[in-house]
């Protein structure tokens, strides 16, 4: 019987990380799903260790020279059987739930091209966070919210498959920021199902690779240059709403709660409606609120009760210690 789901795993040389990642779509609680692992010319042992898995509902493809992950995807796209499919990265987990929960909200929501859930960020100590994320589920377009910088991770996605192959898949001429090209490409102006459980456990990761910043400034500039008239305002607003939002982030790192608290009210005089939004709105309030709080206080108090409230959160094991999770100004990381 055809699957429902394909999970695409692109992996290189990352077997004892594979290992989790498959073993999180073998435990999951919905049985309509079919895995394809592509392997990116390994050297490791990979694609025989897949082979060993033993079940039916698992396969590779094995790659004899180095394409990269976009290519990679792709490949194991041209392999999907299913109507919907998920991009897992080879570090992530799944929760058990994860593929039951996005197939029925996606089913619940026929004018949806996409589900997306929640994710927690964990690292090597046993720390793990809950990133923000609508607490309801909702049909809603989500590319203003991306335009202003939210962006998921592949795995929190699933995607119907012939929206994904109508947009081309994924840009393979892109090292970087491919996530967030495919994500403004192909659920667009489209309603998106946003799913209020976790589905995804990420592995923190480094903030972000050489270059990065630069290609997701240029695909955005791409997007504006296609629109026309209020369209293309819009989206203007939302990319100077998404430079005050980076710059309140490197503020808040830096302790620097001041400045921060003021970039936040230029993102939301940039682009006011992110107020409204149920993805940004909760995020800029609060941390507005956090960033004032803190200012007013002395400069070493100040300080100090940052560093307070995050041994606390430390303690609690609710502070992943790895690089790769701001407070605001990229509400995925």
């Amino acid at each position: 019987m055809t699957p429902l789901v394909t999970v695409v795993v692109p992996t290189r040389d990352r077997l004892p990380l594979l290992r989790e990642a498959v073993a999180s779509v073998l435990m999951q609680d919905w049985p309509s799903w079919e895995l394809v692992v592509v392997d990116d010319a390994s050297s490791d042992g990979s694609a025989a260790w897949v082979e060993s898995v033993g079940d039916e509902r698992v396969r590779v493809i094995r790659l004899d020279s180095n394409v990269e992950r976009s290519a990679a995807r792709n490949r194991g796209l041209a392999e999907t059987t299913a109507a919907a499919v998920l991009f897992l990265d080879d570090d992530d987990r799944l929760r058990p739930s994860a593929l039951r929960k996005l197939s029925a909200a996606l089913d619940r929501a026929p004018e949806a091209v996409a589900a997306f859930g929640a994710k927690e960020v964990f690292d090597g100590t046993g720390h793990r966070k809950r990133i923000p994320h609508p607490r309801m589920p909702l049909v809603r377009s989500v590319w203003e919210d991306v335009m202003a910088g939210w962006m998921f991770v592949s795995g929190q996605a699933l995607l119907r498959t012939d929206a994904v192959r109508n947009y081309g898949g994924w840009a393979e001429g892109l090292a970087v920021a491919e996530d967030q090209d495919l994500w403004l490409r192909v659920p667009g102006r489209r309603p998106a199902a946003l799913v209020p459980g976790v589905v995804l456990e990420q592995r923190t990761r480094p903030e972000g690779a050489v270059g990065a910043d630069e290609t997701e400034c240029a695909i955005r500039t791409a997007v504006v240059g296609e629109l026309h008239g209020q369209d293309r305002r819009r989206a203007a607003q939302l990319i100077e709403a998404r430079r005050h939002l980076r710059a309140a982030g490197a503020g808040f790192e830096e302790e620097r709660c001041r400045d921060a608290t003021a970039a936040l009210v230029k993102a939301a005089r940039a682009a006011p409606s992110l107020l409204a939004s149920p993805i940004w709105g909760p995020q800029l309030l609060l941390s507005a609120a956090k960033g004032a709080a803190a200012a007013a206080l002395p400069g070493p108090a100040g300080r100090w009760g940052r560093r307070t409230v995050k041994g606390v959160r430390t303690r609690l094991g609710r502070n992943p210690v790895e690089p790769g999770v701001r407070p605001i100004g990229r509400a995925d990381s």
